[in-house]
């Protein structure tokens, strides 16, 4: 990921992905555990919520198709580190370049 291209957008516009059966199985434990992962930062990072819950639908049975708009996250992610929410003590907000 250290040389990998950065995209402006979470997930590319139209993308749709289907139950396939017949594609390459991954293994489940890691791609539920990468997925767990970016579904933590939706705390923060607002932008990746309809993202994550694309990919999220097909964590019980994951094949090689559906890495790729994980990978897809991840340069984004590397792209937009400083964007989010951060939280002060006291309840206050502060939204930071979303």
């Amino acid at each position: 990921m250290d040389i990998s291209n950065l995209v402006k957008n979470p997930i590319v516009s139209g993308c749709k992905l289907s139950k396939d059966e017949k594609g390459t199985k991954v293994d489940t434990n890691m791609f539920t555990q990468v997925v767990g992962s970016i579904m933590y930062l939706t705390t923060t990072r607002p932008d990746l919520m309809y993202s994550v819950s694309l990919i999220s639908i097909f964590m019980l049975c994951p094949i090689e198709q559906y890495w790729l708009p994980v990978k897809r996250l991840f340069r984004y992610l590397k792209g937009t580190m400083n964007m989010g929410i951060f939280y002060k003590k006291g309840g206050c907000k502060q939204l930071i370049a979303i």
